[in-house]
């Protein structure tokens, strides 16, 4: 199968990292960004990451507004602060990971949020996290923390 190469810059243009996708994906789809460092950035706002795993990816801080992230496995992922606002979720997994660690969510906006389907079982909110309008935290089974 042949691949395509992609680099992620943060917003200085420092390099994060350079992944392999299939190459007749787009963007960053279907990739495997697992444990994917890349924290207070803005640089990744809109983009597209559509089935890919992102198991453990830290994007504390980051502004992740308009984000695709339909189907993409997004288990013990560090969303702390992130902006995600109007990001798709539609059936993604922010549920526990395989060491029983939570999502994080704590003080992260998802106003305007798709999040239908979304595996929230486990994840952990804080007074500070805003939902889209009508969801509620407890029903999806996520944890409220101090």
């Amino acid at each position: 199968m042949s691949k395509r190469r992609e680099t992620i810059q943060d917003d200085d243009g420092a390099h994060i990292a350079t992944i392999y996708f299939p190459s007749d994906t787009v963007d960053l789809e279907d990739g495997d960004l697992s444990g994917l460092c890349a924290t207070c950035m803005s640089t990744l706002r809109g983009r597209s990451f559509a089935r890919s795993c992102l198991y453990w990816a830290m994007f504390q801080d980051s502004d992740l507004t308009g984000c695709n992230f339909e189907d993409a496995d997004l288990r013990g992922a560090n969303l702390m602060g992130a902006l995600l606002v109007g990001a798709n979720l539609l059936r993604a997994n922010l549920g526990i990971d395989n060491l029983g660690g939570p999502a994080r969510l704590q003080g992260a906006n998802l106003t305007g949020a798709i999040v239908n389907q979304c595996n929230f079982l486990g994840a952990e909110y804080d007074a500070d996290t805003l939902f889209p309008k009508g969801f509620n935290p407890e029903t999806a089974g996520m944890l409220s923390v101090g």
